[in-house]
Formats: structure tokens, C-alpha cells, sequence
């Protein structure tokens, strides 16, 4: 049986969710039956879904029915959601999912999101880095560490899910000495006026890939984070200092055939040539690497790589279904 979730936050996150979710819901081992928003009306929550840019719903019809909204698939299937504007504190529908998905970016903290624990409702999982959840978990790398003890799961960050299933991956084929991530990130559009210039930030990753692999240390590995008043898809290069570097074609040959099959199938792509960064809105993948940009140089590997960041809610999606169905 399916599990029953809501989601408290519908911003970009949220938005993204609930595409990929519809995408696949055949297959989901839950549903999305609630969904709160404190800041936008129903109104403005369905209008926001018709006319995104980004996140495009245009296979489905969807309008408001009362206070749910109301998604028509081209199968004829419909789903209908309940929809609330309300503080956490108000939230009617707490404690009837038996997960809930906190996603506004404001309950971060793990004392605010036992609040959502009572009723039904078992487990939170939130949609950014958490510094103190039971536990976080990354898919396709530590995902099935899951464990019914746990009430506040972090999924980690766009950043993290890009990073650490390769770092794992690297090491555990050539070792890793030492590495650094470069990330060039956009902005919403509704922030760009305000954020005009280049801003240089501390990025989770830089804490968080620490705490999850053996192989990284503060003293190891650097996190260049840059935001820049642009909208479209973010990129992310990697490099790494290897005990035991191959040769590129070496290199190419492993990484391909791990894509294809291996420890990083679905979760990373491989591109021949750089096209641009547009393409790769809306990718399923946590990072798409550019071969002719790949390269080695002593024993250094150097990895360039786009991401969407605003849809690495695609490994959210997974970490979700993969404890659904557990």
C-alpha cells in the first residue's frame, strides 16, 4: 500500500516535487495528498504551477476545486490534493501522512520538525541540510543505511547529492588524496534584481561532505561557492588528487561504464560534447559531466560537470520512495 505524505512548503523545491512525483506516480510507493504553503493562497499556488517556466505541467490540467487542487492526467487518472495556507502551527491536515516532506527551507532545525510528529506521522524528511537530523542520507550512497528509528531525515543538498556518490565512487577506485569543488550557482528569478553582482558564500557541502566520507577532511578538501545573478542551470567541477591516478582513457572508460551500470547509474550522465547549459534544465541527473572537458594531468583528476540544481529534488524523490517502500 501506498504511503500517504504531504508537503509543507511550495516554493521550488515544492514545485519540483510535485512534477517529478506526477511523472511517476504509477510507480511511487507513496502519494502526495496535502500540501501547505504559508505564504501562497491556492490561487497563487495553482497559477504558479500553470505558468512556471521552468517546471513545465503542461501535459496535465490542473485547476482549483474548492480548497484542493484538482490534476487531471492525460490517462484520465485525477488527483486531488488538499491545499492549505496556514502557519506551522495551524496546519490542519498534521499528523494525518504517515511522512511528512518539509520543504519551505524554514524548519531546518530538528526540534521544529518534531512538531509534525504526532498523529500518523512517523518521519519528516527535509529537503535541505540539516545539522542536527538523525541522520542524512543521500541516495545512491548511504541511502539504505535508512532505519525506522529515525524521525528527522536531511537529504542533504543539491551540492551534496552531486558530490557525494562520485567522492565514494573515486575513492574507492583509486583513492582519494585530496579534492575541491568549484560551483557556479544561479538564483530565483525573483531575486535577481537585488542580487546583482557575484556573491561568494560558504557552501553545506564543505561540513557535510566531511561528515559523510571517511575519505574527507577538513584538511583536504575546498568548496569555491559563487552566486551570480543568472537563472538557468548551475554548474559544478570537480577535481581530485588520486593515489593511484589512471590514464584519461582508463579514466573515460570506468566512469562510462559505471554510468552505465555501476555504483553511479541514474544518478550522474555523461555528455560528449558542451552544448550549454540549457539543455540540461529539469535533468534527472545530480550532475552531467562534459567529456571533452574531463581531463588528467599528473594525478590530478579534473571533472566539469553541469547541474540543475533546483531539480536535485529528483534524488529527494528517490530517497522518498526508497523508504516508502521499505
Amino acid at each position: 500500500m501506498k504511503k500517504n505524505t504531504g508537503i509543507n512548503g511550495f516554493g521550488r523545491v515544492g514545485l519540483h516535487l510535485l512534477k517529478y512525483w506526477l511523472d511517476r506516480n504509477n510507480d511511487a510507493n507513496f502519494d502526495i495528498n496535502f500540501i501547505n504553503d504559508d505564504f501562497l493562497t491556492i490561487d497563487q499556488a495553482v497559477d504558479n504551477i500553470n505558468k512556471d517556466e521552468a517546471v513545465i505541467f503542461n501535459k496535465y490540467k490542473i485547476k482549483k476545486i474548492d480548497s484542493k487542487i484538482r490534476i487531471l492526467e492525460p490517462n484520465g487518472t485525477v488527483h486531488e490534493i488538499v491545499y492549505t495556507n496556514k502557519k506551522k502551527n495551524e496546519i490542519p491536515w498534521v499528523g494525518k501522512p504517515d511522512i511528512l516532506f518539509e520543504c519551505s527551507g524554514k524548519n531546518t532545525v530538528r526540534k521544529d520538525c518534531l512538531d509534525f510528529l504526532t498523529g500518523e506521522t512517523k518521519l519528516v524528511i527535509i529537503s535541505a541540510t540539516s545539522w542536527d537530523a538523525d541522520k542524512t542520507l543521500v541516495y545512491g550512497f548511504n541511502h539504505d543505511s535508512f532505519s525506522r528509528k529515525y524521525k528527522v531525515i536531511s537529504y542533504g543538498s543539491c551540492t551534496v547529492n552531486a558530490f557525494t556518490p562520485l567522492a565514494a565512487f573515486i575513492d574507492k577506485k583509486y583513492g582519494l588524496e585530496n579534492a575541491d569543488v568549484n560551483v557556479i550557482h544561479n538564483i530565483q528569478k525573483y531575486r535577481v534584481d537585488e542580487n546583482y553582482t557575484l556573491n561568494r558564500k560558504f557552501c553545506t557541502l564543505e561540513k557535510s561532505a566531511v561528515e559523510l566520507l571517511e575519505c574527507i577532511n577538513e584538511n583536504n578538501f575546498v568548496v569555491n561557492y559563487t552566486v551570480i545573478p543568472y537563472t538557468g542551470v548551475s554548474t559544478i567541477d570537480y577535481r581530485f588528487s588520486l593515489n593511484n591516478c589512471p590514464s584519461i582513457d582508463q579514466f573515460l572508460f570506468d566512469i562510462e561504464a559505471s554510468i552505465k551500470d555501476g555504483d553511479l547509474h541514474g544518478l550522474y550522465d555523461i555528455h560528449e560534447v558542451d552544448i550549454g547549459p540549457e539543455v540540461h534544465n529539469c535533468s534527472t541527473f545530480s550532475s552531467v559531466f562534459i567529456k571533452e572537458g574531463i581531463k588528467v594531468i599528473d594525478d590530478q583528476v579534473y571533472i566539469f560537470s553541469y547541474f540543475d540544481n533546483e531539480n536535485s529534488v529528483n534524488r529527494f524523490y528517490d530517497l522518498a520512495n526508497y523508504i516508502c517502500g521499505k
